[in-house]
């Protein structure tokens, strides 16, 4: 007589199309939730240590941490879901080293090179790709230079959410691009809005911490709009003149290599992503 007490039963394993619709977008949203926080903690506390020294110093390894990890499980999820193959994966550490040694040269004022390949990357693979290999690259390039501190995990963040909103930039592809130069052209404008966003995400990682003056500090028990009035001004005084420079940059870069770079890619994707069929 067949015993049934000891029978196996086999839990289906969780299909790809549904890793790939769920999983991957549910943890690119949680790790873009722990940076929100951690940029925008320090205006919910009573009182904030008024040195820009100070600013993250006990909590930025933390960030650190929780950035990499998270970080990690998405590019393993990439992998479980097939929205990510060994090629592609391969493309996503070759671009990551590419793009942190563009960072190292250091061009007028401050720019550089390195969004350059964030933007372009992620506007052919996509918000995921484009996440990871923004805060990946950003990494690389601060533990080469040697320019690791409390400031980084911002960075990554600042840097990731760039290749994310290119990859969006990629995925729409708004009805009015119809030709090659009407894509440069609108990559060019999101090279623009890019760096000077990046810089203004920036500077809200030390500006709590920050004691110039009346009109341009935050302080505890400011209102949202007098906090960005306050910012608005803070910004215009101390950074949006720098980041003129790197928004231009990120313009004449497109414009003169992102088409053949564009096309290399976009042959790359088309003949080694290999997508689940739902």
């Amino acid at each position: 007589m067949r015993d049934a007490a000891f029978e196996f039963v086999r839990v289906p394993a969780l299909p790809k199309p549904v890793l790939a619709r769920i999983a991957s977008p549910l943890m690119l949203l949680v790790a873009s939730a722990v940076g929100v926080a951690a940029f925008l903690y320090p205006f919910v506390l009573s009182t904030a240590p008024q040195s820009e020294n100070s600013a993250h110093a006990g909590d930025a390894p933390l960030i650190f941490g929780m950035l990499a990890g998270l970080a990690a499980l998405l590019f393993l999820i990439e992998l479980a879901s097939g929205g990510m193959n060994a090629k592609v994966a391969s493309a996503l550490a070759v671009l990551t080293v590419a793009a942190a040694a563009l960072r190292l040269p250091a061009l007028p004022a401050g720019a550089s090179a390195f969004f350059f390949l964030v933007i372009l990357g992620g506007y052919v693979f996509g918000p995921r790709f484009g996440f990871l290999l923004g805060a990946l690259s950003l990494a690389v390039s601060a533990f080469v230079s040697g320019g690791f501190g409390p400031w980084v995990p911002f960075q990554m963040f600042a840097s990731g959410w760039l290749g994310m909103t290119s990859g969006w930039l990629g995925a729409m592809r708004p009805s009015f691009v119809r030709g090659r130069r009407s894509e440069i052209a609108m990559l060019m404008v999101f090279g623009v809005v890019s760096g000077f966003a990046f810089g203004a995400l920036m500077n809200i990682w030390f500006w709590p911490y920050t004691v110039t003056s009346e009109n341009v500090s935050w302080h505890a028990g400011l209102g949202f709009i007098p906090a960005l009035r306050h910012y608005g001004a803070f910004y215009i005084l101390t950074s949006a003149a720098w980041d003129a420079w790197r928004a231009i940059a990120n313009a004449a870069l497109i414009a003169v290599a992102g088409r053949p770079v564009l096309d290399v890619l976009v042959r790359f994707r088309d003949r080694f992503l290999v997508t689940v069929a739902e």
